[in-house]
């Protein structure tokens, strides 16, 4: 099984096996404690108080950019820290939307869409630096668009449903997709990368009431 810090090439570093493991446990802890620091901004942007769309807007594309940008110093091109990252963002998304539908329904939530449209190549590099601050990682605020996209299509698919592709006569009303199976498929697509991570993401949600 390849974890994630093989693929990204972070475990090739000298010391032999006790170094790896400490490499891989202190990127872990980093990955989950940016997570944690996600959740917490977006909480506090689009749950407390009045909904402004615009702040939750760039709290969202804030945390896309937070999970890609201890990723950018090995992103190679060719694909696996986006890919990573990408996973990431569509975890905050779907758990975004638990917590906003659960908290004030879903009507509200085409508001923060049409928001995110507008704020889709945006600089939220401040609301990045604050969550990055709050997760004690010190890292320079980076973005790319795999992320940010993953954040705007899962909550946009969720908003808007795809219609499918059957005869007019056919269709019947389309469902909505459920965030949280997409929860517990994208754990398990992170735990195929590295199943430590994957358990400490899902055991995180699960402390803010979030089945995954």
């Amino acid at each position: 099984m390849i974890t994630i810090l093989k693929a990204l090439g972070l475990s090739l570093e000298r010391g032999g096996e006790k170094r790896e493991a400490e490499s891989g446990l202190a990127w872990r802890n980093m990955m989950t404690n940016i997570i944690a620091s996600s959740i917490e901004t977006v909480k506090k942007s689009c749950l407390e108080g009045e909904l402004e769309a615009e702040e939750c807007a760039k709290a969202l594309i804030a945390a896309a950019d937070a999970v890609y940008s201890p990723l950018k110093p090995v992103d190679s091109g060719l694909g696996e820290a986006r890919r990573i990252a990408g996973i990431l963002s569509s975890i905050l998304a779907n758990a975004f939307i638990v917590m906003f539908v659960n908290e004030r329904g879903e009507e509200p939530l085409k508001d923060v869409l049409n928001a995110l449209k507008e704020l889709r190549e945006g600089d939220v590099s401040d609301k990045v630096k604050e969550i990055l601050e709050a997760a004690q990682v010190v890292v320079e605020p980076a973005t790319a668009p795999e992320p940010r996209e993953a954040m705007y299509k899962d909550i946009e698919e969720y908003v808007n449903p795809p219609q499918p592709q059957i005869p007019r006569r056919r269709r019947q009303q389309v469902r909505k997709p459920d965030p949280n199976q997409r929860l517990r498929r994208l754990i398990r697509e992170l735990g195929r990368r590295d199943p430590i991570l994957a358990k400490a993401v899902a055991r995180l949600l699960r402390e803010r009431g979030i089945s995954a």
